[in-house]
């Protein structure tokens, strides 16, 4: 049995939360982030998530929706969360563990600030928000 991870780069957003965590008022309003298959020209590194051993044991398929934050200057992953979980803590920390990972050109996203100025974000011209729907599936 072949260990393949699907992983749908369709990342949505650009909003900004603060440095250690994201919001759940921020999750909640994920209708006004849009979709990263508009902003993935600015990806430069996207591991796929590695599917745990004890996932391919169990038969594990599932997916989840993922937020990262991602400070614009550098391009640079500062956190991730699960937004919609997969209902398994292995196939969530995986998608994390490779989230965290993820690079962007420096200076290419747009900060939340110019985005939704409504939020009134404390980091709102320093990061962005992405949400990245992760599908993990044996073939």
């Amino acid at each position: 049995m072949r260990r393949d991870v699907l992983l749908s780069l369709a990342v949505v957003a650009m909003f900004t939360q603060s440095l250690c965590a994201i919001s759940r008022e921020a999750l909640s309003q994920g209708a006004l982030i849009p979709w990263f298959k508009d902003q993935q020209e600015f990806a430069i590194h996207t591991p796929k998530p590695q599917y745990p051993a004890e996932a391919v044991a169990r038969h594990l398929s599932a997916s989840g929706v993922f937020v990262i934050r991602v400070h614009v200057k550098t391009g640079l992953v500062v956190s991730a969360s699960a937004a919609q979980s997969t209902a398994s803590s292995l196939l969530d920390s995986a998608a994390i563990r490779a989230l965290l990972q993820w690079r962007f050109k420096p200076g290419a996203l747009t900060p939340i600030g110019l985005v939704a100025p409504q939020r009134h974000d404390s980091f709102g011209k320093e990061d962005a928000l992405l949400r990245v729907p992760i599908t993990f599936a044996l073939r």
